[in-house]
């Protein structure tokens, strides 16, 4: 049957992921992480965002059971047309945005840069659900001990989570010794402990580790990703899953930093 809508999509491209060659595993992770651009480009710019010929994923999209892309894509257009910002208005937006990409001046940057965050920040509004943010912070209030864990560009969300519960009274250290030859962590966790981990693709060995052992001694883990693909996803006891703006080929942090201000905010409100 043909998906009806993004998250029955998204659906079957996790289950056929496993399955699906390396140029087409290329094309789902796209196709999930980037709902945005799914809606608003135009095929030749999606195929070569994505680093493929425009006819694979025509091709794509025919596995699938799409009789075309611009099939497959019209779920993404619906998604957004009803939302509350106008359809019509993103694609100018996206497309200004788009032609300031050839400009590399400190300006043009600024706005760029303000610009993207803005979009992730309405769609950070849009798909994440604050009955997830609601449980996860008395998740986290109620733990004996919060571990985070996060490596490369996760750094500085883990950092921020670290430094805002310690302040908030809430016991937290940062559990980045999974990594081979450093101590165990197995004694650091337990059945009241919850594991905050943060991940990018490609996801970082350190912290799939770190899942893996928490998982093992029953912590609960609450798991920020960007997309349901990451393979350590399954593991996670709350999921959310958050697209960053992609500014001249660097990835933002802004729309994970707001998830992570809201929850420790919701926590000193709610301790």
């Amino acid at each position: 049957m043909i998906p009806q809508d993004v998250n029955e999509l998204n659906t079957l491209l996790q289950s056929k992921y496993a399955k699906l060659s390396k140029k087409m595993q290329l094309i789902a992770v796209y196709i999930i992480d980037q709902p945005q651009q799914l809606a608003t480009n135009t095929l030749a710019s999606i195929a070569d965002d994505v680093g493929v010929y425009p006819s694979t994923l025509v091709r794509f999209a025919q596995t699938i059971g799409f009789s075309g892309f611009a099939q497959l894509q019209k779920l993404f257009k619906v998604r957004i047309a009803q939302t509350t910002i106008n359809y019509s208005q993103r694609i100018v937006d996206v497309k200004k945005v788009i032609k300031n990409d050839i400009s590399t001046s400190t300006t043009s940057i600024f706005h760029d840069v303000i610009e993207r965050n803005i979009g992730t920040i309405k769609l950070l509004s849009e798909q994440i659900d604050p009955a997830l943010i609601d449980k996860s912070v008395k998740m986290i209030y109620g733990a004996s001990e919060v571990l985070v864990c996060g490596t490369n560009r996760a750094c500085p969300v883990v950092v921020y989570f670290n430094y805002m519960l310690n302040n908030l009274g809430i016991r937290c250290r940062i559990a980045d010794n999974a990594s081979v030859g450093s101590p165990p962590l197995d004694h650091w966790f337990s059945d009241k402990a919850v594991l905050i981990a943060i991940t990018y693709n490609p996801y970082s060995f350190v912290t799939t580790q770190t899942v893996k052992i928490a998982k093992q001694s029953k912590t609960k883990v609450i798991l920020i990703t960007d997309t349901e693909l990451n393979p350590i996803a399954d593991l996670a006891d709350h999921l959310f899953i958050v697209h960053e703006a992609e500014i001249h080929t660097f990835r933002s942090l802004n729309a994970t930093l707001c998830l992570a201000q809201t929850m420790c905010v919701s926590i000193g409100y709610n301790q």
